[in-house]
This record gives C-alpha cells, structure tokens and sequence, in this order.
C-alpha cells in the first residue's frame, strides 16, 4: 500500500491518514507510544496499518508476544 497500490485489488485509489492521537497509537509505556499511519483503498475498503517511527519497533517487539507459525 505504501507504493500507492491495493495488494488486495490492485486500485490506485490508496489515501494515507494520519493522526498522533492516543487512539492511534500502540501503547509502550506510561509515557510512550508508538504511532500508526492508515493506508486505506477507497476502491475496496482495504486497510494497512504501520507504525510511523521504525526506531519504535524494538520496543515493541520487547513489550508484546509474538505470534506463533502454525
């Protein structure tokens, strides 16, 4: 999605919103958090999300379980 195009129906109608409201955010700590960024079709209703600030990802990565391959 970040190219602009749906990986689910291949639309170039991919807008970006943002906002660093709590509510968008991934919480880290009493003081911390990490935001997130929507790329949404408005083709289809697609929608991905992705942490703003990668220097974040570590902590997340510390703080949340990881999901297990089944």
């Amino acid at each position: 999605m970040k190219n602009g195009i749906c990986p689910k129906c291949n639309g170039k109608e991919v807008h970006l919103y943002t906002n660093t409201g709590a509510e968008l955010s991934i919480n880290l700590s009493f003081l911390g958090s990490a935001s997130v960024v929507y790329y949404i079709c408005t083709d289809c209703g697609y929608v991905e999300l992705f942490v703003e600030d990668k220097s974040k990802l570590p902590k997340i990565a510390e703080k949340y379980p990881r999901v297990k391959i089944s």
